[in-house]
């Protein structure tokens, strides 16, 4: 007879193999005890916990609870971005600038009537409206519908150098036509329909505007005044910001921004561009434009010279698609920016908190915004724009294309 000795088993065999299920057995039914008695108290211990709670309630309701006035205390939930579904927060108070007033008069220019020269440096006005805001806020509003719970949105609107550098008093004397940027704002930020995550840059700009967030010449932020965008992002999301001294900062002098044609006291006072490099290993994949094939590039663009591109020196310049990569990073998050050029200056800093930052420039970018969002695995979106953008409808109608 032959023996198939893969299913033959002796008796010996046999015999432990049923002690041991035996064995098994008795300790499975000691676990199921254990668990039953350990709920039974469990249950006794929450029916006590109620029965104290409603005798302390039953007493202050009694005795007024110890208050004045009898009124119970809130307590708000520490500096974190709330959504849109709870106003009452930090996102929504905003702390005025301390703007130095010489007391002199700077004056229209005479090559754009949208713009004001005010000690040899150009200031862009801002036109915004109630309606317009409302008009951004349903937008950013509509994104969130269609990504559903699974993708946070964030949202943070910058404010221009207009709102920081240009004492009140020539606003209030109506030798300035600049509306109230910080209101605008606020009715961006409370007009939400669904839970998105308002990101108040304002304040952090606003405590440090006497240094050098915003250029002279140019109509975007400094390197700097992202820096600090970036701080209040990572303060209210409760993340860990990156310092910037234990960074490496490069300077490019002689930037003659996009308003440099609007007066001439400008060419007496260029700016520089500075940049902070990273005490950890970077790449980007660049995609020029939509249908483009991605190719690996740097962050920073070391390589820029004084000029009219110099501003260049962040990403390399706008494009459809940007995506950062922290070689160094192994935490699993992914951020996808939502942008104009103003992004440029704040989404290095990011490398910092995510291996991926996905950079997409609305103006460029022709991709389903959430399809990318579920192709790469991203449940951060992030949405960046300067005031002037998200009051201009053509800018809103086009960041609505990424997901109509």
């Amino acid at each position: 007879m032959d023996y198939d000795f893969d299913l033959y088993e002796d008796k010996a065999y046999i015999e432990r193999r049923n002690a041991r299920r035996a064995l098994e057995r008795e300790k499975r039914r000691r676990k199921k005890l254990l668990i039953r008695r350990t709920t039974i108290v469990a249950v006794m211990l929450l029916i006590v916990v109620l029965i104290v709670t409603l005798i302390v309630l039953g007493v202050k309701a009694v005795f007024g609870g110890g208050n004045k006035g009898g009124k119970t205390e809130e307590t708000q939930a520490p500096t974190v971005a709330m959504s849109s579904t709870n106003t009452n927060n930090n996102a929504l108070v905003f702390n005025e600038p301390d703007i130095p007033d010489d007391k002199t008069d700077g004056y229209t220019s005479s090559a754009n009537s949208g713009v004001y020269i005010y000690n040899k440096a150009a200031y862009e006005l801002f036109a915004g409206s109630e309606s317009s805001a409302k008009d951004y806020a349903d937008c950013i509003s509509e994104f969130k519908a269609q990504a559903g719970d699974k993708i946070t949105v964030y949202n943070m609107i910058i404010p221009n150098h207009t709102e920081f550098g240009i004492p009140k008093r020539l606003i209030q004397e109506g030798k300035v036509q600049s509306n109230n940027q910080a209101e605008n704002i606020k009715t961006i930020y409370s007009s939400y329909t669904q839970d998105v995550v308002p990101i108040n840059c304002y304040n952090e700009l606003s405590a440090h505007n006497s240094e050098y967030i915003y250029f002279n010449t140019d109509h975007h932020w400094t390197g700097l005044g992202g820096y600090y965008a970036y701080k209040a992002f990572c303060e209210q999301t409760g993340q860990k910001v990156l310092d910037l001294a234990i960074c490496n900062e490069k300077q490019v002098p002689g930037y003659e921004g996009s308003l440099m044609y609007c007066d001439g006291s400008l060419y007496e006072n260029l700016d520089t561009v500075h940049f902070w490099t990273f005490p950890y290993s970077t790449y980007a994949m660049r995609t020029d434009s939509a249908g483009d094939e991605p190719y690996e590039t740097t962050v920073y663009y070391e390589g820029a010279t004084s000029g009219s591109y110099t501003y260049g020196a962040f990403i390399w310049g706008d494009c459809a698609l940007f995506v950062e990569h922290n070689n160094e990073l192994s935490n699993g998050k992914k951020i996808a920016v939502i942008k104009e050029s103003y992004g440029n200056a704040f989404v290095p800093y990011l490398t910092a908190n995510y291996e991926e930052v996905h950079v997409i420039d609305f103006r460029y970018f022709e991709d389903n915004l959430k399809d990318y969002c579920t192709t790469n695995g991203i449940e951060e979106v992030m949405f960046v724009n300067n005031i002037v953008a998200a009051n201009t409808a053509i800018q809103v109608d086009r960041i609505r294309t990424l997901f109509d």
